[in-house]
Formats: C-alpha cells, structure tokens, sequence
C-alpha cells in the first residue's frame, strides 16, 4: 500500500514539474500601465518566446519553470540598482531589436497609436 502511494506521489510530482517547466508563454500581452504619454504596448509574448528560446534571455533572474512578470521586481521607480519598469523594458527590448537587426527601436514602433 505504501509502494502504491509513494509511486502515485512522485507520478504526480514528476507530471507537475513537467507540466510548469514547459509551460507555454501567454500569448498577446497589452502593457497598459506603463506609458502615461504614449499609447500602450502590445507584446506577443509567444512569438518573442519561440523566437528567445530560452525565458532567462528576457526574465533574467528566474528560475527555468519560475518565470514571473517583470513587474514583480521592477517598480514604478527605481530601486537602489534596479531600473524602473519603463526602463526595463526599453533597455531590454530595444537592446535586443538592436542585436537582432530586427523589431522597433522608435518609439512609434511598439506605441501604436
């Protein structure tokens, strides 16, 4: 009896680890609370996921499988070492396209009005 629970529990556990490690990313993600001037951000996280391969080039202090939302280390405002949100994101985002050769890098590219 004990085999059996023992067993089920690591299935379980196993499928679980499984299950959150390949999450898929969302899809169309609208950043809204961002930008006060300039019209919000439409990001396709899944294309930017497929294309990234791997979640740490843009989350870059979590774990494979622990992946939060930049918002939950980046503030409104600076903090200490860490960038604002708005800075995150367009250091982030415009370095990459930079690298890439690829994606906006103007302001009107990502802030469609």
């Amino acid at each position: 009896m004990r085999k059996v629970a023992l067993c089920t529990a690591l299935v379980v556990a196993v499928v679980f680890a499984f299950g959150t490690a390949f999450a898929a990313p969302p899809g169309k993600i609208v950043f809204k609370e961002i930008q006060k001037t300039k019209p919000p951000v439409a990001f396709d996280h899944k294309a930017h996921g497929e294309k990234a391969k791997e979640c740490t080039a843009c989350h870059h202090k979590d774990a494979a499988g622990k992946e939060q939302k930049c918002a939950k280390c980046h503030g409104a405002k600076a903090d200490g070492k860490k960038v604002d949100l708005k800075e995150s994101f367009h250091k982030q985002c415009k370095d990459c396209h930079k690298k890439e050769k690829a994606g906006p890098t103007k302001c009107e590219g990502c802030h469609k009005k």
